[in-house]
């Protein structure tokens, strides 16, 4: 399959409704794996960094794993310093060593001009997504792309994969996915 617009964009009002408090990953089982090999991987991958920063960060537990010596929080719902759509707060931030945008690629109306927009603003980005999620029945999921497809779009937004891997979390449920982490230069 190539990459496929699973609904369209909520509205203003209903993203409000959504995110109104930020997305706390301790609630499910699948969710702490992903953060803490996402942790582990972005170590391993990067080192340490000065400046890091995470605007749709739930409860920043990445970008706080990270050794990393400044950060940076965010995210659409209320409660830090750069709140509302990332679009908009990826403006507001100076340049950083490391972006870290995980769980969220799949969630936003133009993933391209995203990467675009981090990639002006960072010289390093972690990402987590899922893929191969085609029947994906998450109503906050606009997309559903490959990995393959993933890479494309990465590189046509001027980043450089240099490492990747793929978790596969169908084994846990048939309603599950495999999740994509890939670390860019």
């Amino acid at each position: 399959m190539t990459r496929q617009r699973l609904r369209p964009a909520h509205t203003p009002k209903e993203l409000a409704r959504i995110y109104a408090v930020p997305h706390n990953h301790h609630q499910w089982a699948d969710h702490i794996m992903r953060v803490d090999t996402t942790v582990k991987f972005g170590a391993e991958v990067f080192g340490a960094m000065g400046l890091g920063a995470d605007l749709s960060c739930g409860s920043g537990a990445i970008l706080r794993g990270l050794p990393v010596a400044r950060r940076i929080f965010g995210d659409f719902a209320p409660g830090y310093q750069f709140t509302g759509p990332l679009e908009e707060t990826l403006e507001q931030i100076p340049d950083v060593d490391l972006y870290v945008c995980c769980e969220t690629l799949e969630h936003l109306d133009d993933p391209d001009a995203v990467l675009k927009q981090i990639r002006a603003k960072s010289a390093a980005l972690l990402l987590s997504t899922p893929i191969d999620a085609w029947g994906d029945t998450n109503l906050e999921h606009y997309w559903a792309w490959s990995m393959t497809d993933l890479e494309e779009m990465l590189t046509a937004a001027g980043w450089d994969v240099i490492d990747s891997m793929e978790l596969d979390f169908r084994a846990l449920s048939p309603n599950h996915y495999n999740f994509a982490i890939i670390g860019c230069r």
